[in-house]
């Protein structure tokens, strides 16, 4: 069944960005009795069209839905060439990542410049939402940003703080040390190149775990990929 997120203002009052609208009604082409599902402040909710002109929708009962993580996970990704961040944006909020924040570190090819950022986040979050659409969650991750990684802000943080690093790539007994599910999670994960010395020593510093994602050398987009796939295994076994 289709899934939006909206606003919802009272049972038969929920408002649609003119997108969604769009698509409920020349995409899809719904009629006047089709259901929908709609996610409004976290909570999901069975709807039925009313009316398609205008667009009116009202909600028919709430849905029990436990499909997030139990605890925040938040990635730190470098930018990388081409849409590379695109697919890991979408892969990391169909694998329940609470926020995503991107990097600019010492190796990183991609400089956005000032008067682009917002355009890019823009672009960021409309893939996020579809990408929760399409995978059924409760909730949009939060774009934190995007952010030198000399300066990172406090709201990357987390309980647990990881960076993938691929010079600890035989380590793999140590992969995710000291992981507690009960735990929020940052992982970063770093550029083609990966992270000089110096920036692993200054991320140790500010309290990151190195970390091996396995035995082999993984591209930037894999590496965030395989990193949220272990972290939801260990959260949810």
């Amino acid at each position: 069944m289709q899934r939006y997120f909206a606003k919802l203002i009272d049972s038969e009052h929920i408002k649609f960005e003119p997108e969604d609208e769009h698509h409920i009604l020349h995409v899809m082409r719904m009629k006047v009795g089709d259901e929908i599902e709609v996610v409004a402040d976290g909570t999901l909710y069975l709807c039925a069209i009313k009316s398609t002109n205008p667009l009116c929708v009202y909600t028919i009962h709430e849905i029990a839905s436990d499909v997030e993580l139990n605890v925040d996970v938040t990635l730190l990704f470098a930018l990388t060439k081409g849409d590379r961040t695109d697919l890991v944006v979408q892969k990391a909020t169909e694998l329940g990542v609470k926020k995503i924040a991107l990097i600019q570190s010492e190796r990183t090819v991609v400089r956005y410049e000032e008067k682009d950022i917002a355009k890019k986040c823009a672009r960021y979050q409309k893939i996020m939402k579809e990408a929760s659409e399409q995978s059924h969650r409760l909730v949009v991750p939060e774009l934190l940003g995007i952010f030198n990684l000399k300066k990172l802000p406090h709201e990357v943080f987390s309980d647990l703080n990881y960076v993938g690093y691929e010079k600890d790539a035989n380590d793999v007994n140590g992969m995710f040390a000291n992981f507690d599910k009960n735990k929020s999670i940052t992982i970063l994960i770093g550029p083609e190149g990966g992270f000089s010395e110096e920036e692993i020593n200054a991320l140790v510093k500010q309290g990151f775990i190195r970390t091996s994602l396995g035995k082999r050398i993984l591209r930037a987009e894999t590496a965030a990929i395989y990193a949220l796939s272990v972290i939801g295994y260990l959260l949810e076994r």
